[in-house]
């Protein structure tokens, strides 16, 4: 009895076959029934049994088939947003080409600025601005940050934090428009572009992003000595996902957020949830870590409106599976779906963590990057030799280069990669 049950799918009716000379010897005891009795009650708990096991089996059988047909129609799920390619711009490319010599030469601004990229520079800067003036040259980019708002002048293409006959007041009358790159050739000129495919439609749709050029911050940062501070803490580069209302939710995670409006660099929460609001993109649900900060200290900082929707938690996020603490890769395909939008930003000054949870990412493991549609990462390449007398020390030993391929490798798997301040 027990041999058989052990090589079949454990159900309970087949515990009744295992247990029939047990129930029929109780009875024996408790109504004195005679051997004979006993024998045919025996066998018809017997057969009772056998055929509720091969009916139980049966079962098992019709649920496995079900579950199966489920998984296989998950599978078979008509996405609306499958990743085709990536196709760097040409400015990128002039930088995917270059940047090894250039970081080596120690001359990224000279080209940056040289005549051979003005016009790259200029209609990139042109696409940032968030409000055009009507009769003047300029052209404003704010941002929720106030250190990092500037003007541009479309016309000699110099910068200014402000200007003296138009207050940032007036200026900002009037509602921020979103960053939307202008339709180039079948060859991108400056932003570059990811294609995707709409499997309901058979439509195949572009989507924009930022060319990977420069020391991987803002094109200019450290390369302008009048608004050094300005473009190095400047966001404004970072060109968010166009079609806000396609996804059914919209997910960000933040690993390294100490409260909701300050930080080091510029405060990371309430300029995105501001910024990608102007894109469409208005979050259902919020995931914050940070291991200094209590939640009591958090939370006073989060807007009433925000409350119901982010979740604090204090403690120090790890860097792969194996390691001790919440490994954020497998939280996010946890929670949400392959469907919704999802935000990741990662920006813990721990380089070891970094680069332990971007090299996940990339391993192909599992499809934990197939969860994340915006990335931003703040990669502290102790190459970038532009940004050393601000960050301090370099948190680890890869060159701006090898900084590069990190963006370019995720880009390249369908995840819009964003370097991060």
């Amino acid at each position: 009895c027990f041999l058989y049950q052990s090589k079949e799918p454990y159900s309970p009716f087949k515990v009744i076959m295992c247990l029939a000379p047990f129930l029929n010897a109780m009875v024996l005891c408790c109504k004195k029934y005679t051997t004979k009795n006993y024998y045919h009650f025996l066998v018809v708990f017997v057969i009772i049994g056998l055929l509720a096991s091969q009916w139980a089996l049966h079962m098992d059988v019709i649920k496995n088939f079900v579950l199966l047909d489920h998984t296989a129609k998950e599978a078979k799920k008509k996405s609306s947003r499958r990743f085709l390619n990536y196709t760097s711009s040409v400015w990128e490319m002039m930088w995917l080409h270059n940047i090894s010599q250039w970081e080596e030469e120690q001359s990224i601004c000279q080209n940056l600025l040289s005549l051979e990229q003005a016009e790259f520079l200029h209609k990139f800067q042109v696409t940032l601005c968030t409000h055009h003036l009507e009769a003047s040259p300029w052209c404003a980019v704010d941002d929720p940050y106030t250190e990092t708002r500037y003007l541009y002048n479309k016309e000699n293409r110099t910068y200014s934090p402000a200007l003296p006959d138009l207050s940032w007041e007036v200026i900002l009358k009037s509602p921020p428009q979103p960053v939307v790159p202008p339709e180039e050739d079948n060859v991108p000129q400056v932003f570059s572009r990811f294609y995707f495919c709409d499997e309901n439609t058979g439509d195949i749709y572009s989507e924009y992003i930022e060319p990977l050029v420069s020391h991987l911050r803002h094109p200019i940062a450290m390369c302008d000595s009048n608004m050094r501070r300005v473009f190095m803490l400047s966001r404004s580069f970072i060109v968010p996902v166009p079609s806000g209302g396609t996804f059914p939710k919209a997910y960000y995670f933040d690993a390294g957020a100490s409260s909701w409006n300050t930080g080091a660099g510029g405060p990371s929460l309430s300029y995105f949830t501001e910024v990608w609001k102007r894109h469409g993109i208005d979050f259902d649900r919020i995931e914050a870590w940070e291991g200094t900060v209590t939640p009591a200290n958090f939370y006073a900082t989060v807007p009433e409106n925000y409350k119901n929707i982010t979740f604090y938690h204090q403690e120090y996020i790890a860097s792969s599976p194996e390691t001790n603490g919440t490994f954020v890769p497998f939280v996010i395909s946890n929670i949400t779906k392959k469907e919704d939008y999802v935000f990741f930003k990662l920006d813990i000054d721990n380089g070891a963590v970094e680069k332990g949870t971007v090299d996940y990412l990339l391993s192909a493991v599992d499809d934990s990057s197939e969860y994340i549609d915006e990335f931003v990462w703040e990669h502290h390449a102790g190459g970038n030799y532009l940004m050393r007398g601000p960050w301090g020390r370099a948190v680890d030993d890869l060159s701006i280069f090898e900084s590069y391929q990190y963006f370019l490798r995720l880009r390249l798997q369908g995840v819009r990669a964003h370097s991060y301040v």
